[in-house]
């Protein structure tokens, strides 16, 4: 009996390890709480900027030349072009603004120098020019296109000048033989008066 007693005084003593083991093992364990994660700051967007200060900042000199041109400031387009050859990094652009510069030149020109400048800027831009062309606008030709007068239509505009100035050439003289012979026909008359006047002194 008393090895019956033993027994169960060693079970219930395990039994109340394990749950002593189980019990520290609990309180062992440190329950930390849950970090709480601050939301994020919001971003904050960065400033939009007018359409009028973007689309000037993507604008090329070349194009401010082109709106200038357009308004018709055309002193104001020509400086941007000429800025724009010196200063733009590409090499299109440089050219457009070579082409539009020559083109405006072309059809200022008022006499046989500024005609020469502005062959000496095509005779620049066809030399850079990279076969095909690079874009550059024809429009800017437009007002010396319609100025332009071809061979043919030199020769005749030619033509008709000479056959004017014959016909008033002609006139001219005609009008001038006229006044000769009223001229002649007037002396012709004083002469014959004065042959009457001596021959009346003769008389006496």
């Amino acid at each position: 009996m008393a090895r019956d007693v033993f027994q169960r005084i060693g079970v219930v003593t395990i039994q109340g390890l394990c749950c002593l083991f189980v019990l520290v093992g609990l309180g062992c364990v440190k329950h930390e709480p849950i970090p709480v994660v601050s939301p994020l700051p919001a971003a904050v967007p960065a400033p939009v900027k007018p359409l009028l200060v973007r689309k000037m900042e993507q604008e090329t000199l070349y194009d401010r030349g082109v709106h200038a041109y357009d308004a018709g400031e055309i002193k104001r387009a020509v400086s941007f072009w000429r800025e724009a050859m010196t200063v733009e990094i590409d090499q299109d652009i440089r050219q457009k603004a070579l082409f539009a510069l020559a083109s405006v030149k072309l059809s200022q020109a008022g006499n046989d120098t500024d005609l020469s400048t502005a062959l000496e800027l095509f005779d620049a831009w066809a030399k850079n020019s990279p076969s095909g062309g690079s874009g550059e606008d024809p429009r800017f030709l437009l007002t010396s296109l319609r100025a332009f007068k071809p061979t043919f239509a030199v020769k005749d505009m030619k033509s008709n000048l000479e056959r004017e100035c014959a016909k008033k050439l002609a006139v001219r003289e005609e009008s001038v033989r006229r006044s000769l012979q009223q001229q002649v026909k007037a002396l012709e008359n004083i002469h014959q008066q004065i042959q009457e006047k001596k021959k009346g002194l003769t008389n006496y």
